[in-house]
């Protein structure tokens, strides 16, 4: 009964058609007439069947929850009720027309719109209404649920709507109920919450503890419903099942911890159950119809009520084939409007991923974001560690430095030998000139004369003259003296 989808999660699948095929079991079991068959220790291997087919309006609840807890609210996540409408109002009439075929049951128009309204087409139609108005509710229930954010927070929750909807048939005080009846319809919003409870924090790891509380809750049901019943010869039927709410919601979600998984696939798998999950509630509404139908034939061949019993196990499954075969063929005009005009429901992911609670944020000082605390698992003990002994640090190595290169021994050039310094030698003192006295002047002659040099003057005398002149006398003189 979960919404097609390319990749969808077996586990969702799964549980809508194990959900939907426990509730026709249930149907077989009260066609049977096991309800009347005497109660005794060796029944209780079919009580125990029959009780845990009690539990399949429960598991449809869950797996709602399961799929459809983390969708957001929007028109989108309506669109699926338009679909479940269609099949609803084409299943009813077809199981309305196979009673009036095989049955003789003439209804007028009147009657048919209100069997369509109340939802009582067949025994198991209160169950389509049910689910239908589950999905109504779906978006609230889950913005309800992801608004607690802390794991006590929610399982505080889904206690309360466990205790208010299941126990309320348990709490009888004089004869009187001490809660309001109308709270038994709040059961299948608990398996809802459930379903989303298990979808968030059930864990692969533990398949065997899942299995195992599985087991121990059936037998426990079982083992008290044979005690209390054996001394009375027959099953209390209205008493038991109405105080079966809680252990019905315990063994769903159980079964629903069991197969879940996260993973994801396309395989032929997958596909089948898919398809027939798409087709499931044609047949929880025509299979209540088809079981009186084939049961009558059934008990000509297998008179004893033992072997009808162990027959339900594989005509169930097979009426529900069938059915479900029929409810996806009624499907293909949807799917042509869809495909021509609204496109694919589930061409979008609309899920919406676990938000992390943000933190207040203080204007003086911002407050560090906090990491999650990772799941505490004890480490593997470990071998003891030798005692450590530090090596010997090795000598340090020398730094190697290259050996200079020896410089160039320069060639060897003689020195060359210095030239001889003349032997000084004086020059010889020249002869100190004598005095110059100039004789006096003669007279003065008017006649005009060249003067006569200081050569001629000294010849005039008698003086002799050097080689040199005066002149050249007085220039070497002064020469020596600058010397």
């Amino acid at each position: 009964m979960s919404e097609r989808k390319e990749g969808k999660y077996l586990c969702a699948d799964l549980m809508a058609v194990l959900g939907v095929m426990l509730l026709l079991g249930l149907e077989y079991f009260k066609s049977v007439g096991f309800m009347e068959m005497p109660v005794t220790y060796d029944s209780a291997l079919p009580i125990a069947g029959r009780w845990f087919c009690l539990s399949g309006a429960m598991l449809l609840s869950a797996c709602t929850g399961y799929v459809l807890s983390t969708k957001r609210l929007s028109w989108r996540s309506m669109r699926p009720l338009l679909r479940l409408g269609y099949i609803y109002i084409i299943s009813s009439l077809g199981a309305l027309l196979m009673q009036r075929v095989i049955f003789e049951d003439y209804l007028t128009k009147e009657d048919v719109f209100a069997i369509l309204r109340d939802f009582t087409a067949t025994e198991t139609a209160r169950f389509a209404g049910m689910y239908i108005l589950l999905i109504l509710f779906a978006p609230f229930l889950s913005a309800a649920f992801h608004d607690l954010k802390t794991y006590n927070a929610r399982l505080a929750f889904l206690a309360v709507m466990a205790g208010v909807s299941t126990l309320q048939p348990m709490l009888v005080v004089s004869g009187y109920y001490v809660l309001p009846v109308w709270l038994k319809m709040l059961s299948p919003f608990a398996g809802f919450i459930g379903g989303a409870f298990v979808r968030r924090y059930a864990k692969d790891t533990k398949r065997i503890v899942y299995f195992l509380l599985l087991l121990v809750v059936c037998g426990l049901q079982t083992a008290a419903v044979v005690y209390i019943c054996t001394d009375r010869g027959v099953l209390c039927y209205p008493q038991f099942d109405s105080m079966a709410s809680l252990p019905s919601l315990i063994i769903a979600l159980l079964t629903l911890s069991l197969f879940h998984s996260d993973r994801r696939g396309d395989t032929a798998l997958h596909r089948f159950f898919s398809n027939a999950s798409g087709g499931a509630l044609a047949a929880l509404i025509i299979g209540d119809t088809v079981i009186d139908f084939v049961l009558p034939s059934l008990s000509e061949y297998f008179p004893q009520q033992e072997t009808l019993l162990l027959m339900g196990l594989a005509a169930v499954p097979v009426i529900f084939i069938l059915c479900c075969t029929v409810g996806i063929f009624a499907q293909i005009p949807v799917f042509i409007i869809r495909t021509l005009f609204g496109g694919d429901e589930d061409e979008e992911e609309d899920e919406e991923p676990e938000k992390k609670p943000e933190p207040k944020q203080n204007k003086a000082k911002p407050i560090r974001k906090l990491e999650p605390v990772p799941e505490f698992r004890p480490e593997p003990k470990l071998e003891p560690v030798p005692e450590f002994r530090p090596e010997p640090k090795p000598e340090p190595v020398p730094e190697f430095r290259p050996e200079p290169k020896p410089e160039p021994v320069p060639e060897f050039r003689p020195e060359p030998k210095p030239e001889p310094v003349p032997e000084f030698r004086p020059e010889p003192k020249p002869e100190p000139v004598p005095e110059f006295r100039p004789e006096p002047k003669p007279e003065p002659v008017h006649i005009q004369q060249k003067p006569a040099t200081l050569d001629e003057i000294l010849e005039e005398q008698g003086i002799p003259v050097p080689g040199d002149s005066v002149d050249e006398l007085i220039a070497k003189i002064t020469n020596e003296e600058k010397k």
